[in-house]
């Protein structure tokens, strides 16, 4: 088993008005041979210290199978890759109480059938109600092994092949990979960027909501964007939904990463019952706890009918150790959570100041949820002709060409905000879900390769 460590690199400023360290900077790939002599999990497990956990010290995930770390260098032999701040996953170690209950379990050494998942559903149950003011029953709950199954399954039961759902954009990429798979067309609606804050542009959603879109889904908080939206647009849009005869399709995956002076509103809190009933709500808590590889997620309405039509399209394969580590995530691990979520919303105060300090050519968008950001790039894309270097490398876009362009003046691995439809043309998503350590060093290296061409 390859062993993994923190490294510890606490040598970065807290305050985030540091400025850019001119030359190369120190990165995980520099010290990964480190990394392998150093500590396993189990010995360098980041407990409790005075009431708080430890995610300064850097959790080294290359080696390990990551989508995040192992798989954007195999698009760079020459290895100029150093920072993977793309793949939506947490680069913390995970809250101890799972890695216990996993263990724990592991100790049986059978792996058959399970005879119940009750446990779990009244896990959802508790989490909703206390966390989210949601009261659910656990008949109105379906387990899944995903989001993408459930929204792909709700795709098929609302969506007649060759008709279409909307997208407010930017949006997920991922939204276009599960419509293709359901065999059913999108229509982005470009939102509007008002004041420093993405909003949905509600002419453009009533005039897109032609009898052949016959369900929109609505992100929760908006990924990559980072909204939180309010109660008084979801309002809104869920009574144009239902007056248009579009059913909303909720996916509230990242609903628990909320900035502080923030507050998720669940689409099935709405005060309007008849728009409630018009929705399914798809979530998890994988993006909460980094637990996308155990294969747990749910889904659940109000509304029996949608609920069982969306079943008819859908068959959950869950584990026995999803759910374990599901269960213990949402008994125990609200402490751990809460101290890594108030942990990102510094990190993103301190990637804002750093942004408008050392690389005013960056246009940089306050995040109200969730762990990515959306950074607007277009003025360095147009400065080093992303444009035409695109075409003349036959590359997807100008994002692509600039995804590469990053990775080989910076080592910084982004997402192309052209992924993420409409809206998305000039920016880049950024994880910011590592140690600060590892964050500042990315914001340098990016700030040294921009402010060369800008």
């Amino acid at each position: 088993m390859t062993k993994q460590t923190g490294l510890n690199r606490r040598n970065f400023l807290r305050n985030a008005g540091f400025t850019a360290i001119a030359g190369a900077t120190a990165s995980l790939t520099t010290t990964q041979a480190a990394a392998q002599e150093a500590a396993s999990p189990s010995e360098s497990y980041p407990r409790l210290s005075n009431g708080k956990y430890d995610f300064d010290t850097v959790y080294n995930r290359v080696g390990s199978n990551c989508s995040r770390w192992d798989s954007p260098p195999r698009n760079y032999p020459n290895g100029d890759f150093k920072y993977g701040m793309g793949v939506a996953s947490l680069d913390f170690e995970c809250a101890p109480c799972i890695t216990e209950a996993l263990q724990e379990r592991i100790q049986h050494h059978s792996w058959g059938y399970m005879s119940t998942t009750e446990p779990l559903r009244e896990c959802i149950v508790n989490w909703t109600g206390e966390h989210h003011g949601v009261d659910i029953g656990p008949d109105e709950i379906t387990l899944s092994d995903g989001v993408y199954p459930g929204v792909i399954a709700a795709l098929r039961a609302f969506v007649p092949i060759g008709n279409k759902v909307l997208l407010t954009t930017p949006a997920y990429s991922g939204f276009y990979t599960m419509a293709r798979a359901a065999n059913v067309e999108t229509v982005d609606s470009q939102m509007n960027y008002v004041n420093g804050r993405y909003e949905f542009d509600f002419d453009d959603l009533e005039a897109k909501m032609t009898p052949d879109v016959r369900a929109i889904i609505v992100c929760n908080p908006q990924n990559p964007t980072g909204n939180v939206w309010r109660q008084e647009e979801l309002l809104r849009l869920g009574q144009m939904a239902l007056e248009n005869d579009v059913v909303v399709i909720s996916d509230e995956i990242h609903c628990d990463v909320v900035r502080a002076g923030h507050k998720i509103v669940p689409f099935a809190s709405l005060p309007d019952r008849r728009v409630v009933d018009n929705s399914v709500t798809m979530t998890a808590i994988s993006k909460t706890f980094n637990l996308a590889g155990m294969k747990c997620a749910h889904y659940y309405s109000k509304n029996p009918t949608l609920l069982a039509r969306v079943d008819q399209f859908h068959r959950a394969e869950i584990s026995t150790l999803g759910v374990a580590a599901t269960e213990a995530a949402y008994n125990h691990g609200r402490e751990w959570f809460d101290q890594a979520n108030a942990y990102m919303d510094d990190t993103h105060t301190m990637i804002e100041n750093f942004v408008k300090q050392n690389m005013p050519a960056v246009g940089y968008t306050r995040n109200e949820g969730t762990y990515m950001t959306f950074l607007d790039f277009s003025r360095v894309m147009a400065a080093i002709g992303a444009d035409e270097q695109a075409r003349a490398h036959d590359q997807r876009s100008p994002e692509h060409y600039f995804q590469d362009w990053m990775v080989h003046q910076s080592g910084v691995y982004l997402n192309p905000g052209s992924n993420y439809g409409a809206g998305g043309e000039g920016h880049m998503r950024m994880n910011i879900a590592s140690s600060q350590s590892v964050v500042a060093d990315v914001l340098n290296a990016m700030a040294t390769a921009v402010n060369k061409v800008v």
